[in-house]
């Protein structure tokens, strides 16, 4: 229920629409059905620690790629995914909602270096490589992340170089 909630992009007032209740009580009548709390306080987060958890196990004995990319959300927020690569599959390690935040690359700095210290922390992954978008904030601090660490790879996503180049032209 969880998962479907957040991959359909449902509101959590989902589970108090009439037609949902009614399909709901003959599907399984004797069941309980889940209010919006039990959705947002217990199962949702609960799916995503099960996710957590698989990703760990996924990435479990490989080096790791970090990509960060930032975008302006409709609603005006400012969102930052970071994404970890290992087996030639993507994984979403952390999605940040930072609308207090202006983009510079010493915020980005921040987050990437709190990422990384996670992933090599907390779930024993050795970070290889950090690849960011084109932006000159993102450049900046990935230029600032390679001088602190250097035995980083650090890189502009190829994708955002090559579609930012007839843009501009």
């Amino acid at each position: 229920m969880a998962r479907l909630t957040v991959s359909a992009g449902l509101p959590f007032i989902w589970v108090d629409n009439p037609e949902w209740l009614a399909f709901f009580s003959k599907l399984l009548p004797t069941a309980k059905r889940p209010s919006q709390k039990t959705l947002t306080c217990r199962l949702i987060p609960k799916a995503v620690e099960e996710l957590h958890a698989e990703v760990k196990a996924t990435v479990c004995g490989h080096n790791v790629t970090v990509q960060a990319d930032r975008w302006t959300g409709i609603n005006n927020h400012y969102l930052i995914a970071f994404m970890v690569t290992a087996n030639q599959k993507v994984h979403t390690v952390h999605m940040y909602d930072t609308p207090d935040e202006h983009k510079m690359a010493d915020n980005l700095l921040a987050h990437l270096e709190e990422v990384i210290k996670e992933l090599e922390d907390e779930w024993g992954r050795p970070v290889i490589t950090v690849v960011t978008d084109s932006s000159g904030e993102s450049h900046a601090a990935h230029w600032r992340l390679g001088k602190k660490y250097p035995w980083l790879i650090v890189l502009d996503c190829h994708a955002h170089q090559v579609c930012y180049v007839p843009c501009i032209g």
